[in-house]
């Protein structure tokens, strides 16, 4: 019937006999209503990754050879596992290549593995027919028909239960999805994106993971480096969470103290960068003027780091009439200076250990040195 039609998402329906004038109108409505729907989970996908930038940014070698990397994957329809730890943004990795790839029009479905119920898994993610089960008074398409053309992102997969493995393993062999309680092949076109911050090698010798669909799911694998191997970032991070949180709480916050950013170079951030935007966001609410040590949150920050020195610095005030640009280029270089000074004096003005510690390469360090007039 019409009814069961567009329930099952068809656009319109025509009475017989088809009149040919409102069978073209029609058709002409549903291509421009796809359109619009395209252009709006486009700019819907862009505005994601232009508000939450913070894990991907960042001008560290690291960085830039991890967006170089998904700039070129992107381009080409691999499924790929994304490896990192916890806070280092994958979901956000998983965003970019969908708005970097030529599928940036088609929806991105996000799905937390560790946070839905066993007993949901399957419904949630193949859907269902009506009387599948008790309560199913009506049937539901799960994430794989969701996604469509686009890409269906399948974060912590080391926590899906091995029954769902196994059917999620016979998706990707057939690229069809069978509803629970149904009998129809539904088609899957999505690109599959998975992540995950546990050993699944480990997990495969223990049992609790197929390695045949490990295989499957790490056609390309992009492994996302924690805060603490790319430290060079921090300055940057800082001053964007700094911009962000002053905004957000309309305050007028200027900086963090040479004491504060000496503690964030020395910190492991074992929460990488969630830990220090959360770090930031207590900062900026507590603070009046900069963030000092009384600001942070209790535990390591008030364990005084061995051997790092306390560079006193003026709080930044930003000139009239500049332009936004400009102001950030500005800031950075100035937090970029000051971490580059405390490094030096950290590690008793020894350049090699320095560049090390910045991971930048001696020519880099001795070329920053120069601009920012030390030694």
């Amino acid at each position: 019937t019409a009814v069961k039609c567009m329930k099952l998402g068809a656009y319109d329906f025509l009475a017989k006999p088809i009149n040919l004038d409102e069978l073209v109108i029609t058709v002409a409505n549903a291509l421009k209503s796809v359109e619009l729907q395209q252009e709006v989970n486009t700019l819907r996908t862009q505005i994601e990754i232009r508000q939450s930038p913070d894990q991907l940014l960042g001008e560290s070698a690291a960085m830039q050879e991890l967006l170089r990397t998904l700039e070129q994957i992107a381009q080409h329809n691999l499924t790929v596992l994304i490896r990192g730890e916890s806070g280092t943004g994958k979901e956000l990795t998983a965003r970019a290549l969908h708005a970097l790839s030529q599928r940036a029009a088609e929806p991105f479905i996000s799905v937390d593995c560790a946070t839905l119920p066993e007993t949901l898994v399957e419904s949630e993610l193949f859907g269902y027919e009506k009387g599948a089960f008790t309560g199913a008074v009506s049937q539901k398409p799960g994430r794989f028909e969701q996604a469509g053309s686009g890409t269906l992102f399948l974060d912590e997969i080391g926590n899906l239960p091995v029954a769902v493995q196994v059917k999620l393993l016979r998706v990707l062999q057939e690229r069809c999805v069978r509803r629970l309680g149904g009998k129809a092949e539904i088609p899957f076109h999505a690109t599959l994106v998975s992540a995950t911050n546990v050993d699944l090698e480990k997990n495969i010798k223990e049992g609790k993971f197929r390695e045949d669909l490990y295989y499957r799911l790490n056609e390309f694998m992009v492994r996302l480096p924690p805060l603490r191997e790319r430290r060079g970032d921090i300055p940057l991070l800082v001053k964007y969470f700094l911009d962000l949180f002053n905004r957000q709480f309309n305050k007028r916050v200027e900086g963090v103290s040479s004491e504060v950013m000496s503690l964030f170079t020395a910190y492991a951030w074992p929460g990488n960068v969630r830990e220090l935007k959360n770090v930031m966001k207590r900062g900026v609410v507590l603070a009046d003027t900069g963030i000092e040590k009384q600001h942070l949150p209790e535990g390591p920050w008030h364990q005084a780091p061995g051997g790092v020195a306390v560079v006193e610095t003026v709080p930044f005030k930003a000139p009239e009439g500049m332009a936004l640009k400009d102001l950030v280029k500005q800031e950075t270089a100035r937090m970029e200076r000051q971490v580059i000074l405390q490094t030096l004096e950290a590690t008793r003005w020894n350049r090699s250990v320095t560049a090390k510690r910045l991971e930048i390469d001696y020519k880099t360090l001795y070329n920053k040195m120069k601009e920012y007039e030390i030694g």
